[in-house]
């Protein structure tokens, strides 16, 4: 972790109820957006705000594929995925308290 006001930013992204939510989800599995509102019973914007407050502090990260899914079959979905970070922030968090 680079200091402490990163570490204190990245705590306070990471640890808001509904962030925290989709990491627990994503660390699951990953998933497309319509999975996680789904999931979490909220609203798909909702969500797609907060994945991209995630995404761009380096929480998680996200590619398109090709849908299977019989109802969107041959469609381009995000697919979203917890990487390294949410562990380290976590460790460091454990270390200072």
């Amino acid at each position: 972790m680079e200091n402490k006001d990163s570490l204190v930013r990245d705590a306070h992204v990471l640890l808001h109820p509904i962030r925290f939510r989709i990491a627990e989800l994503l660390a699951e599995k990953p998933m497309h957006i319509n999975e996680i509102a789904k999931a979490m019973g909220e609203e798909r914007r909702l969500v797609s705000y907060h994945l991209l407050t995630l995404e761009e502090y380096g929480f998680v990260s996200s590619k398109y594929e090709i849908s299977e899914h019989p109802k969107s079959r041959g469609k381009a979905i995000r697919k979203y995925w917890v990487n390294g970070k949410i562990e380290e922030v976590t460790s460091e968090l454990k270390k200072k308290l």
